[in-house]
């Protein structure tokens, strides 16, 4: 960092990068700064100095190499042996955290990082977190660590309050983001119980059925609907809901329906019928005629999954 004091480290003799054996193959030609700071880094390591000038080494070593998992390891050892639950000190951290992380947003030693730091720290706050969050997801979506990080704040903190807004607001801007799928499904399993009545649960359902009507051939909503029912509803698909992915195949089940396949709006409504089709043998033949027309003219690149998905239905 600019404002950062001098350090000294001339006491210090760096360890070598290299192995230094004879008859090496290929020997990487690190730059003088590399191996200075690498050096020295790795010293002070070796020695597990914990002071504030090895601390800026770490912070030299991680700008070098952003997934140096070792040196991550060993700035947590300095920080906790030199601040201990200081909130203040620990403040500060998360501070140089948060400008570290908007330069490096696909690495993942960060968020462990973090969570170490938070799992240390005397008096965290999930309102804290919020806006580095915010700034990840506002730049990449579908970022897999920012999400995964999220989940644990929420359990962390035992803070569900916004959460189904958050999804909400992602799903909004981008009906396709499988990822604020995923975390609205994790909220509502940590929130909703179990098995009937489906009373709670009504809301939930009319959401995501607007949110297919503007997008009928979005496998993530699909699965979303799939998972209600399975999570919730004891599998069980209801008439209304039946009629709903009928309405999105129309002709389908017609005895007279072309060799050719009629034009469906989705497939994964269809995929969504033959699975319930499927649980009852007094709708086999339904579900039989579902899975051979995704094998046939819908889905045929999984071919063979729905031929074993048809051979499964045994009655």
């Amino acid at each position: 960092m600019s404002d950062a004091p001098e350090f000294q480290y001339d006491d210090i003799e760096p360890l070598p990068i290299s192995g230094g054996q004879e008859g090496e193959l290929c020997q990487i030609m690190y730059d003088g700064e590399y191996r200075t700071v690498m050096g020295i880094a790795r010293a002070l390591l070796q020695k597990l100095e914990f002071s504030e000038r090895a601390l800026h080494a770490t912070s030299q070593a991680i700008d070098l190499v952003p997934a140096f998992y070792t040196m991550w390891n060993y700035r947590f050892q300095i920080v906790k042996a030199l601040y201990g639950t200081d909130g203040a000190e620990l403040n500060r951290e998360l501070d140089w955290l948060d400008e570290f992380t908007l330069n490096n947003p696909k690495n993942y030693q960060i968020w462990s990082y973090r969570q170490a730091l938070l799992r240390l720290h005397p008096s965290p706050e999930f309102q804290r977190e919020l806006p580095i969050l915010q700034s990840m997801i506002d730049d990449d979506t579908k970022n897999y660590h920012v999400w995964s990080y999220r989940r644990w704040c929420v359990l962390f903190f035992g803070d569900f309050t916004n959460e189904l807004q958050f999804a909400s607001s992602l799903i909004a801007r981008d009906v396709y983001n499988n990822s604020a799928w995923c975390h609205r499904m994790f909220v509502l399993k940590n929130q909703v119980p179990k098995g009937p009545p489906a009373e709670a649960l009504t809301g939930e359902l009319h959401y995501t059925k607007k949110q297919i009507e503007l997008a009928p051939q979005n496998i993530s909503s699909w699965n979303y609907l799939r998972g209600l029912y399975d999570e919730f509803l004891d599998g069980k698909a209801d008439p209304a809901i039946m009629e709903f992915a009928l309405s999105f195949t129309p002709g389908i089940f017609a005895a007279d329906a072309s060799d050719t396949g009629p034009q469906i709006q989705s497939s994964y409504a269809l995929e969504f019928l033959a699975r319930a089709y499927a649980k009852n043998e007094d709708t086999f033949a339904q579900a039989r005629k579902a899975y051979q027309a995704l094998s046939d003219h819908f889905d045929p690149i999984r071919k063979n999954f729905w031929a074993y998905k048809i051979r499964s239905l045994t009655a």
